[in-house]
C-alpha cells in the first residue's frame, strides 16, 4: 500500500485548506486543476486509470459550486480536554 492515503470526507471541504496529503494545494480550484491534469507524478504504483480529465471551465465551476453545497452551518464545537 505504498503511496496510499485515507480518503477524507467531503463535508465542509471548503473549510479545510490546505489540501492534499502534504498541503501542496491551497484552494479547491487548484485541487480540481491538479486532478484535471491527471496529477503531476509518474511512478510505477500509479494506476493506469489516472489520466487527465477533459473538464471545461464551466465543469470546474459547477464542481466547485457542488463542493460548496457540502458545507454545513454547524457551529464549530470545542474538543473536550480528556483527563490523563
Amino acid at each position: 500500500m505504498q503511496h496510499a492515503f485515507k480518503t477524507p470526507t467531503l463535508r465542509n471541504v471548503n473549510r479545510r485548506a490546505p489540501y492534499m496529503h502534504n498541503g501542496s494545494e491551497s484552494t479547491l480550484e487548484q485541487v480540481i486543476d491538479f486532478y484535471a491534469q491527471g496529477g503531476r507524478l509518474q511512478r510505477p504504483s500509479l494506476s493506469s486509470e489516472i489520466r487527465p480529465l477533459p473538464l471545461t471551465a464551466n465543469d470546474k465551476n459547477d464542481l466547485i459550486a457542488f463542493l460548496h453545497t457540502l458545507t454545513s452551518d454547524d457551529k464549530p464545537r470545542a474538543v473536550p480536554t480528556l483527563p490523563r
